[in-house]
């Protein structure tokens, strides 16, 4: 299960990516894929790097149409993020 700072940076990432044109998900399910995510990243991603995580889960998700990102451009989103998300 994921915590509310995983659900928080899975909402940003997702939102990001989709507003840069860098993820198609299905109509009406970016709350999947940002469940998906959180999820994701709480378990078997666990003791692995971030950005490649971030990568695989997004790759996996069922509700994930096309993903445009590499893991050099998803490591700029989350950069970009800063100390205080945004």
């Amino acid at each position: 299960m994921s915590t509310p700072f995983l659900q928080a940076f899975s909402q940003l990432v997702v939102s990001r990516l989709l507003s840069d044109g860098k993820l198609e998900v299905r109509a009406g399910s970016e709350a999947e894929v940002v469940r998906w995510l959180a999820d994701y990243l709480a378990g078997p991603a666990q003791g692995f790097s971030l950005i490649s995580s971030v990568s695989k889960a997004l790759v996996n998700c069922p509700d994930v149409e096309e993903l445009f990102a590499d893991d050099d451009e998803i490591k700029g989103l989350v950069d970009s993020l800063g100390p205080h998300g945004r």
